[in-house]
């Protein structure tokens, strides 16, 4: 029998993103921590693959059980 037919698929990684905007108006860091700080900006949340994120992001790994 061959396996030339089966289809081995590889696995996936997806991250959930939820859209943020700048707290402050021009996005300019904190002068306390030096963080720039987000808030959220709907409650809306959306999944995407993690090859296809190409701005700023803060993954955090989660593994489901």
């Amino acid at each position: 029998m061959s396996h030339e037919g089966i289809l081995c698929p590889q696995a996936q990684e997806y991250a959930v993103v939820s859209p943020t905007k700048y707290k402050d108006l021009h996005g300019w860091a904190d002068c306390i921590n030096e963080f720039i700080q987000v808030e959220k900006q709907t409650n809306k949340m959306f999944t995407s693959p993690v090859g296809a994120i190409v701005g700023p992001a803060h993954l955090v790994f989660e593994r489901a059980a």
